[in-house]
């Protein structure tokens, strides 16, 4: 039994013999639990801190996964805190962020834009794993940038523009369909260090199709 003044389950309600079918009146719900209405506003007022806690001490990674959040809070289902969110946070894959949450560091931040520069002229050339040390980019800050929206994985160490995968698409659908791998790789001017995860990037979000003799064709 949970026992915070407060919350409570229904089922438990129930064993003690309180109606809780219907209407539930003045009560916060989140699946089998209730919360007081004064309550819920109390815990709904500390989240943005707690955000902005989490945030300023994880600067790669501002957003806070729900059950953290829950434990913080003394809440038994991330649920609850989901319920408990407003505006101007919001949840994103089981994650709150705050539309104030602190971008990227600048060390970080010039990094990319180095990256991104160098993409400019060969959208393609994805940076080596020897360039990405030599910037300082790290899987931590890889991810930060790419939930940024800065840069895309498209493959474990393989980073490119997020505008490239629109591009690749519509350079392969140029090709005779279907095309083989060497095909793709002369295209769009890369190697097959490059190619082969990008590829199977495309197959994955159903961009291209991969046929039985390893021939693709771009779908749509």
């Amino acid at each position: 039994m949970y026992k915070r003044q407060g919350v409570a389950h229904a089922d438990r309600l129930r064993q003690l013999g309180v109606r809780v079918e219907g209407d539930r009146g003045d009560h916060l719900t989140a699946g089998p639990w209730l919360v007081d209405a004064a309550v819920a506003g109390a815990l709904s007022d500390r989240l943005p801190d707690l955000v902005a806690e989490h945030a300023r001490a994880h600067p790669l990674d501002p957003a806070v996964p729900l059950s953290v959040l829950a434990a913080r809070l003394r809440l038994p289902s991330p649920e609850l805190v989901r319920a408990l969110v407003r505006p101007p946070l919001r949840v994103v894959d089981g994650r709150v962020l705050g539309a104030g949450s602190p971008g990227l560091p600048d060390g970080v931040r010039r990094a990319v834009d180095a990256v991104l520069q160098d993409l400019a002229a060969a959208p393609f050339a994805a940076p080596t794993a020897d360039r990405l040390r030599e910037l300082g980019l790290d899987e931590r800050a890889l991810g930060a940038a790419e939930r940024g929206g800065l840069l895309k994985r498209v493959g474990p160490g393989i980073v490119l523009a997020p505008a490239s995968v629109d591009g690749a698409v519509d350079l392969l659908r140029d090709l005779d369909q279907p095309f083989t791998t060497s095909a793709a790789r002369e295209r769009l001017g890369t190697t097959r260090r490059v190619v082969l995860p990008l590829l199977d990037h495309l197959d994955r979000a159903g961009r291209t199709r991969r046929l039985p003799d390893d021939r693709r064709e771009v779908v749509g």
